[in-house]
């Protein structure tokens, strides 16, 4: 498949669509609205590596973004799923102490445990500044208090990246990313019920007096690289959310296309009528536009460029387009479009979900406007 920026081998995402197609979506039917039975998952993670889809090592930023594309096509709540639990993963690896790092990253990345970035809080959404969430230090140990909620996976985690205020021994404090275990340090949650996406659970997050080891907390001298880390993992989720939307819209249109080849009104198929067809047109020129701003969004973070422009900029974009795109979809199913016999309405709800996850479309609108003007909105 051509990309504009590589090209991948159309018979490996073929295979990878075949087996997708037979494997997995059933599972998206099955659960779609309701929550995937965690005991499940070893097994379907097994499966997608035996179909070539990249759960470790993938080969480039952009060849796993394809492949995920692929199976948010078919279940875009376990992408996304897996994708948040991946991206806690990736972070461990490069910043944990080696034995949290040996102990947590191979079960993430096999499907046995689940991961989360934490950082949204009650009364802070984007601003990751004003966090309120305090680790206070306690001889070998920081105390962390504080609640946050919206959190993707947080309900099913095991490993959670949370964004806290950490006081120093000096009474000084710093934004910095602990690392916390739910088994050696156990916090509380509970799912909070969305629109769509149901089986890519959202949560809130409650630590109380939660001890975790010092280690866990990178210090000073690491405390600021450890942070742009942090950023630049959230960057890289926002792509991966664009993707999830990419693949969501995908299923919308190519299930009006086939909808419009059979559906025959006034002796014709619809996708004779002109007005169809400039739908189909705007729908598909979306989709190609939505996936190459993801690219080279994912482009820059593979050469470790700074792109919080490219990564703003693609997630409001096709996240926005996928609501779009399914909008159009149950405009040409007509009253089907509505029912729950089709997938539309589903599609609708999961596309309408990913706007607000990870960043607003307006947050993300005011990162890029930054980024042009050189003013900031932000106080």
């Amino acid at each position: 498949m051509t990309t504009g920026l590589v090209t991948v081998p159309d018979e490996r995402l073929a295979s990878l669509r075949k087996g997708l197609e037979e494997d997995i979506r059933p599972l998206g039917d099955r659960y779609s609205d309701d929550r995937l039975p965690l005991d499940l998952l070893p097994e379907i993670v097994a499966t997608l590596r035996g179909h070539g889809y990249p759960i470790q090592d993938p080969p480039d930023e952009i060849g796993f973004a394809l492949a995920s594309e692929e199976l948010a096509r078919v279940f875009p709540s376990l992408e996304g799923c897996l994708m948040i639990s991946y991206a806690c993963a990736r972070y461990i690896a490069a910043a944990a102490p080696p034995d949290l790092r040996d102990r947590a990253a191979p079960g993430l990345l096999r499907g046995e445990k689940i991961g989360c970035l934490a950082s949204t809080e009650p009364d802070h959404g984007s601003n990751n500044a004003a966090v309120e969430t305090r680790a206070v230090p306690d001889g070998d140990e920081y105390i962390v208090n504080g609640r946050k909620r919206w959190i993707s996976n947080g309900d099913i985690s095991d490993y959670a990246i949370v964004l806290c205020r950490v006081v120093a021994d000096t009474g000084q404090e710093e934004i910095r990313p602990v690392i916390i275990e739910r088994e050696r340090s156990p916090y509380r949650t509970r799912d909070l019920p969305k629109l769509g996406l149901t089986a890519f659970v959202t949560s809130e997050m409650v630590f109380e007096d939660c001890r975790v080891p010092r280690e866990n907390c990178i210090g000073p001298a690491g405390a600021l690289k450890n942070l742009r880390l942090v950023f630049k993992t959230l960057q890289w989720a926002r792509c991966r959310i664009a993707v999830v939307s990419l693949g969501i819209a995908r299923a919308a249109l190519e299930a009006s296309v086939a909808y419009a080849r059979q559906r025959r009104q006034f002796g014709r198929a619809i996708g004779e009528f002109q007005l169809i067809q400039d739908k189909i047109y705007t729908m598909a020129a979306e989709i190609d536009a939505s996936r190459l701003l993801i690219h080279r969004a994912l482009a820059s973070i593979e050469e470790n460029r700074r792109a919080d422009r490219e990564a703003s900029m693609a997630k409001a974009y096709a996240t926005e387009m996928a609501v779009r795109v399914a909008s159009e979809a149950i405009q040409i199913h007509g009253a089907n479009g509505l029912s729950p016999d089709y997938p539309l309405e589903r599609h609708f709800r999961d596309a309408r979900s990913l706007t607000i996850a990870e960043g607003t479309t307006e947050i993300h609108k005011l990162v890029v406007a930054r980024s042009i003007l050189g003013l900031s909105a932000f106080q």
